[in-house]
């Protein structure tokens, strides 16, 4: 292991010790902490140790931080446990405040309805920027990270606002405080694990070209197998001699390949099937002003007032939420107690 690796651990360790309440004290061989009872009870260690920098044995009391310690793997443990928390503001020196009509009318399509934007107002509104670890397993492993924006207040799959967030000034130094609401944050886990797998749909495409061509590769080769063994077995039953109890045993065989055939593939499309997992590893809070936009839908005699928000990050409108299974659209159906549906939930409204 490089010096600078060794450096990065023990920078690490003294980290991990100080957000968790320790009081530490550097020296030229490592630093010395005094961990609360519940840390020190989490270690395994005393209330008092003593941290080398570098890799080797632990000598002289002071513990050392490599990879593959002990010590090091229940810290990074500790860590993973949760998710971590980041929360900034965003300012904007001008914000949209007309066209909204043609936003509207170019992001969005309401069936069976007519409308328009009655008004709109400067506000603040919050965003969650979540980026989330994925394993596709099969007989191969696929993992990699997805990165996910949200809106706080309803849910909506944000596309894109990832991407065009890293590129605007971030302020950390007065950072907002989340008023986390249990309702909120379910909507955002459904919401990931409802349509992460579409969004990694391009991701993962190769590697499902992969599992359906050693699938096929795999059942081309069993069925020409089990196609060989019939022919052998029926060609066996033909020669002289044998009793009519033998082939009528082997015939009972033969009979019971096909069924065989079936589980042996059955086995294979098991073996070759796709498994996706996707779960947050970070999250980042954003407070950012918006601009609220109150849109009059008029479906036959009846009104329904829409609100919409125009993000400045994205420069567009936040795709609304389907009332029934809460996926984000743009393609906007409503049934006849006007609850707001995808295409999939018109045909029978979840709601109602």
């Amino acid at each position: 292991m490089s010096f600078e690796q060794d450096q990065d651990l023990a920078q690490f360790a003294f980290r991990f010790l100080e957000n968790r309440g320790a009081v530490l004290e550097k020296d030229r061989e490592g630093f010395e902490a005094l961990l609360p009872g519940a840390l020190s009870q989490m270690l395994g260690t005393p209330e008092h140790i003593r941290i080398k920098n570098g890799s080797g044995d632990d000598t002289n009391g002071m513990l050392s931080i490599s990879y593959g310690a002990p010590l090091l793997e229940k810290m990074v443990d500790a860590a993973c446990d949760q998710v971590p928390l980041l929360a900034c503001s965003l300012e904007f020196s001008y914000l949209k405040s007309q066209g909204f009509d043609r936003l509207v009318k170019e992001q969005f399509r309401f069936y069976k309805s007519m409308g328009e934007v009655e008004s709109s107002a400067i506000i603040k509104t919050d965003y969650l920027l979540v980026i989330c670890r994925y394993v596709a397993q099969s007989d191969e492993q696929k993992e990699g990270l997805l990165r996910l924006a949200f809106s706080y207040e309803t849910g909506a799959l944000i596309p894109r606002m990832e991407e065009m967030l890293s590129g605007i000034v971030k302020d950390f130094g007065n950072p907002p405080r989340p008023v986390w609401k249990d309702q909120n944050l379910k909507r955002i886990i459904e919401g990931i694990n409802n349509q992460s797998e579409e969004i990694l749909e391009e991701e993962i495409l190769s590697f499902k070209e992969s599992m359906v061509r050693r699938f096929r590769r795999d059942a081309a080769n069993i069925e020409e197998y089990y196609d060989a063994l019939k022919k052998e077995m029926e060609k066996s039953i033909e020669r002289p001699g044998l009793s009519d109890e033998l082939i009528k045993d082997r015939k009972e065989k033969i009979a019971l390949l096909p069924d065989e055939l079936a589980r042996k593939r059955d086995d294979l499309f098991k073996k070759y099937s796709i498994r996706l997992k996707v779960e947050p590893c970070a999250v980042m809070f954003v407070r950012t002003p918006a601009v609220r936009v109150l849109y009059r839908a008029s479906i036959g005699r009846k009104r329904k007032t829409l609100p919409l928000t125009y993000n400045p990050v994205t420069r567009a409108m936040d795709p609304l939420v389907c009332q029934g299974c809460g996926r984000s659209i743009t393609d906007v159906h409503f049934c006849d107690q006007r609850h707001l549906l995808c295409p999939r939930c018109n045909e029978g409204c979840p709601v109602c």
